[in-house]
């Protein structure tokens, strides 16, 4: 039978956890848009650099995310209460009055806080993503009237298996055995084992997301709970603002890479799907789960996978291509090099391209740079692009397959009127459009530029171009006059027409299929760009 999307909120407060990230936002973003009966929404956020919870929430709503309701519901911004808290800290360091108010006022609990970083210490990714959730579930149970927790976990948190089906699988261990450790063990030694405790998980984000599902199994029987697994969270697809996003992490700092000329070459799969799923999406079905979740009686915890790869599959090998023809149409303002990616499945090759294209030539440069008194910050921003790669290199070589028998059906359930408000159904997504307002809003949130400066940004790319075949123009040349001197003339000029023309064929002609790009004008106006200038 289907449901109302708005009846768990009609009437009732909700608390979001992670409300600063840039799930979070979306998810603040869509509540106050679309629900004007709901009572209030308390966000719990920490201390950071000197601001507190209410300075930081006043600094997120300058974000451009919230435009439409600045200008139209501005009173809507009046729902959000700012709790002071902190996931690392005993009784998530609130205030016992804002405990006391959030256990009496609060219906709907919607837990997205994480520490995401792939590569954070055992100690903190445990302290904040198991320990932290057993926190959240510690404060649901004092919850007088608690009608669902929403627990926003990650598809890849089982990604030491190929294949997952939407169910808690048992644990690696038993969480609180880890939890114990961490009382009397010390960092040095929780580093030396990190590598056997994660197996075959690549990092300690999957595994500790993986603990906190055990944890939730284990510790919220008794609570309407309800899990939904994400895969790689990209920017937005449709509204607000189709395109908006607000980090580099995952694919966004790819392609930003890519664009700006500093990456050519990964290791990875082109047959590889990217399973990239847009963020406003991730919302959605989050905000529709939890009233699904009070909707229904299971008797055992719902997992919904929120993912792509199943029902609208995307390859890398398209991403890869679509990169290629993006940036020679549409350049960034600021390009180091010329644009192009390349996967390699072969990890020797991909190291051999990366030193030779950026490695090495950063090093050269540091220290001309050296000689001349300027900065050196080549290598230094290639140490930051190759701990990128390593990070995302598991994901970016293999594929899963994320069973996602759950988010059609609970889409099929839900009014028409919601289907369209809520639309979560990723299986209308043209990935190439997708892609298209994606990079773009790279370059118009992220970099901040400006489309009026696209003639100049193609102008340095051609010098760039030029650039690229000078430089290749005087090595053949050296090349030649070293090794070929005994040659005769016309078979040195020859072997070097030969080389540029082979070298100019493999740099500028692209034998890839031709991917159809968005005029723009359809992408103007699709984006309501001229709105977003008028409102920055």
């Amino acid at each position: 039978m289907a449901f109302r999307v708005k009846d768990v909120y009609v009437g009732s407060s909700v608390l979001l956890t992670g409300a600063t990230g840039f799930l979070g936002k979306v998810i603040v973003e869509k509540l106050l848009w679309t629900i004007d009966e709901i009572d209030n929404i308390y966000l719990m956020i920490r201390t950071r650099k000197g601001k507190n919870a209410s300075e930081r929430l006043a600094g997120l709503l300058h974000d451009p995310l919230f435009n439409r309701i600045r200008q139209e519901k501005p009173h809507a911004f009046d729902k959000l209460i700012a709790v002071g808290g902190d996931m690392m800290v005993e009784n998530l360091g609130m205030d016992p009055e804002d405990l006391k108010q959030i256990a009496e006022n609060v219906n709907v609990v919607i837990h997205s806080a994480a520490t995401v970083k792939f590569d954070e210490h055992l100690r903190a990714a445990v302290t904040m993503n198991v320990i932290g959730t057993k926190r959240i579930i510690d404060l649901c149970h004092q919850i007088k009237d608690l009608k669902v927790l929403v627990h926003v976990s990650t598809a890849y948190a089982n990604c030491d298996r190929v294949e997952t089906v939407e169910r808690i699988y048992k644990s690696p261990m038993a969480p609180q055995k880890l939890v114990d450790a961490l009382t009397w063990m010390d960092d040095e030694t929780l580093t030396k084992i990190t590598p056997k405790i994660l197996g075959l998980r690549p990092n300690t984000y999957t595994l500790t997301k993986a603990l906190a599902e055990s944890t939730i199994e284990s510790e919220a029987k008794d609570i309407p709970v309800i899990i939904i697994r994400p895969s790689i969270v990209g920017a937005m697809w449709q509204g607000p603002l189709p395109g908006w996003t607000d980090n580099i992490n995952g694919p966004t700092g790819i392609f930003t890479a890519v664009g700006r000329g500093v990456l050519t070459n990964m290791c990875g799969s082109n047959e590889s799907k990217a399973d990239i799923i847009p963020v406003d999406c991730v919302a959605n079905i989050i905000i529709a789960a939890a009233s699904h979740r009070v909707s229904i009686n299971p008797t055992e915890i719902p997992v919904i996978h929120c993912s792509s790869g199943e029902l609208n599959p995307l390859q890398w090998g398209h991403i890869v291509i679509f990169l290629d023809q993006f940036y020679k149409k549409y350049p960034m303002e600021q390009c180091f090099g010329v644009p192009s990616t390349y996967f390699h499945k072969s990890r020797t090759l991909f190291l051999i391209n990366y030193y030779l294209k950026h490695h090495i030539p950063a090093a050269i440069s540091d220290i001309s740079a050296r000689f001349v008194g300027k900065r050196k910050t080549n290598v230094k921003l290639y140490g930051k692009v190759w701990k990128m790669i390593e990070t995302l290199h598991f994901f970016t070589t293999r594929g899963w397959s994320f069973n996602a028998n759950g988010m059609p059906e609970l889409y099929d359930r839900m009014t028409p009127e919601d289907q369209k408000e809520y639309n979560f159904d990723v299986r209308q997504v043209n990935w190439d459009s997708y892609l298209f307002d994606y990079v773009m809003g790279i370059k118009k949130f992220l970099l901040k530029e400006n489309l009026e400066n696209l003639d100049r940004s193609r102008a340095h790319l051609c010098r760039l171009r030029l650039k690229r075949q000078a430089i290749f123009a005087l090595v053949y040349a050296g090349f030649i006059s070293t090794f070929g001197r005994k040659w005769k003339k016309t078979t040195q000029y020859l072997t070097w027409i030969g080389a540029m023309l082979a070298t100019y064929t493999y740099t500028e002609v692209s034998f890839r299929r031709r991917i159809p790009l968005k005029s723009l004008k359809d992408y103007t106006q699709t984006a309501d760009y001229s709105r977003y200038l008028q409102r920055n």
